[in-house]
């Protein structure tokens, strides 16, 4: 017999630490395509995933059931995914230790893609976004990366769906504007 996510939670409070690790290989694959959003390589998407499981097992006390586990678990992780953005952009860059010219690009037609108008464009994004007033940004982010429904976003917002429906289209439009005013010049 299978137990519940809710079982699991108390099993693991009582100090069964095999709960746990059956909420993580039942919820795994969906909170790491939700840390692959904010990772670079998939390096990263398991570091923020690890980050994401590491809080839920110290705070799992805290985990109240007014929301589902699933959901409580989707915003750690897009919590960490925010956190390990943060970190990202005072980190230093990875620098190649071949910085040789020996390699042509022409030889290789691979090497030739220039990357340039992608990242410009998803920077311009990213501020677009950080720019958005918070109830949007979260409307924004809990339907269009977290990957839930109108109705799941309302609830983890505590708003009506109308609301969030709302929030998400203003949020849509003006990061769509930003990326038409800033985003065309460097594309």
């Amino acid at each position: 017999m299978e137990l519940s996510d809710q079982q699991l939670v108390e099993a693991y409070k009582a100090g069964d630490p095999q709960a746990f690790a059956a909420i993580v290989r039942r919820h795994k694959p969906r909170l790491a395509y939700i840390a692959r959003r904010y990772a670079r390589n998939e390096q990263d998407t398991q570091d923020i995933l690890q980050e994401a499981l590491f809080k839920a097992s110290r705070k799992m006390h805290t985990y109240r059931s007014e929301a589902t586990l699933s959901t409580w678990l989707h915003r750690l992780v897009m919590n960490s995914g925010y956190d390990y953005m943060a970190a990202g952009q005072k980190r230093i860059r990875d620098i190649s230790i071949d910085d040789s010219d020996r390699i042509s690009v022409d030889a290789n037609p691979m090497l030739s893609h220039d990357p340039t108008p992608a990242v410009d464009r998803a920077i311009v994004m990213r501020q677009a976004i950080e720019a958005l007033p918070a109830a949007q940004r979260t409307a924004l982010l809990l339907i269009d990366v977290a990957g839930l429904t109108v109705e799941n976003a309302a609830r983890e917002m505590g708003v009506k769906p109308g609301t969030v429906k709302s929030r998400r289209s203003r949020a849509r439009d003006a990061v769509l504007k930003a990326v038409d005013e800033r985003g065309t010049a460097a594309v």
